[in-house]
């Protein structure tokens, strides 16, 4: 099994896959967050009327960011659940494998059809593999698409600081809420970046 990894190297990534959906769960809380956030401030922007109508489309837009980042979460999060099945059955593979070798290796002259089964596991195995790696690079390009979300997001927070100024006697009020989008979507980042690194040592 010549393109077969160590047995330390399937468990260190099934640990490394179970890790990802821990901090996917993280994101989509944060995200959750800025949901409720969002339909609280449109509410108040509507209740401030004109003066606060920039402010309402900002946070319709962070509302359906916040929709839009939960979604690809949820994507990742099956995933990862997909790459942790996988990783599972290359373990049992190996373990399989290694059976079979040692079984290969007792006997004198191996018949053709345990040959044969040896090579249908190599087979399998190098299935598999392609399968990890596939999921893996998907894995990868929804988390810098994610990325991108939140560094979208930064840039609307601001414009929320902006706005709020705007706001008379309810400038206080949303200058609040524009600080707590910003704050929300700013811890999202090195979130987003923590996993994109964890993929990436892979």
């Amino acid at each position: 099994m010549s393109n077969k990894p160590t047995h330390k190297t399937s468990s260190g990534e099934l640990a490394g896959f179970v890790r990802l959906n821990e901090g996917i769960k993280g994101v989509v809380l944060i995200a959750f967050q800025i949901n409720i956030m969002a339909l609280n401030a449109i509410l108040l922007a509507h209740r401030a009327g004109e003066v606060a109508l920039g402010f309402g489309v900002i946070s319709k837009e962070l509302r359906s960011l916040s929709v839009e980042l939960t979604g690809l979460m949820q994507e990742l999060s099956n995933d990862a659940y997909l790459a942790v099945n996988l990783i599972s059955d290359l373990l049992r593979q190996e373990r399989r494998y290694r059976l079979l070798k040692k079984a290969t290796d007792l006997v004198a002259n191996p018949s053709p059809a345990l040959r044969d089964v040896m090579v249908r596991r190599e087979e399998e195995f190098s299935l598999i593999t392609h399968r990890v790696r596939d999921v893996r690079l998907r894995l990868l390009d929804r988390l810098e698409d994610a990325r991108k979300l939140c560094q979208f997001g930064t840039a609307i927070s601001r414009s929320a600081k902006i706005e709020a100024a705007y706001g008379r006697e309810y400038g206080r009020a949303l200058a609040e809420v524009s600080q707590e989008f910003d704050q929300k979507i700013q811890n999202i980042l090195p979130s987003i970046e923590a996993l994109c690194t964890g993929m990436q040592r892979r």
